[in-house]
């Protein structure tokens, strides 16, 4: 299997795992601002494409600390989605925000981001060790 279908498969359940969480959780049927969080999946999805060879290139050459990198990927990752939801505002024109509430919010996303990369990267390790992409 070539590297581009394996980040195109990473990308797809991605995209549709967060979908799917994020549906559940939204009321129903979803409000029109839902769209920006499709947006932002799509967009991250994008992202994994981009990673998952990079990551199988990793596993494949041993690079040194790789799961560091992963880790500080997702961390990034997570940081990134964090800001325009923080530049956007509480959407509650009533309700200041609080510093440590944008800390917790960062640090909350920089700990999923990094969770998602953590995952996708042992996933395609696995992958890699049972059919080697190159093939």
């Amino acid at each position: 299997m070539h590297l581009r279908r394996i980040a195109a498969i990473n990308a797809t359940l991605f995209f549709i795992f967060w979908f799917v969480v994020l549906l559940a959780g939204a009321d129903f049927p979803p409000p029109v601002g839902f769209l920006w969080l499709v947006i932002v999946i799509a967009a991250c999805a994008y992202v994994v494409y981009w990673r998952v060879p990079t990551y199988i290139d990793w596993v494949r050459m041993q690079r040194p600390r790789r799961i560091w990198r992963v880790i500080l990927d997702g961390i990034a990752a997570g940081i990134v989605v964090a800001v325009p939801f923080v530049l956007k505002g509480s959407g509650e024109g009533s309700i200041t925000m609080q510093p440590v509430a944008y800390a917790i919010w960062f640090a909350l996303l920089g700990f999923v981001g990094a969770l998602n990369s953590m995952g996708i990267y042992f996933l395609n390790t696995l992958v890699f060790r049972i059919v080697d992409p190159e093939k």
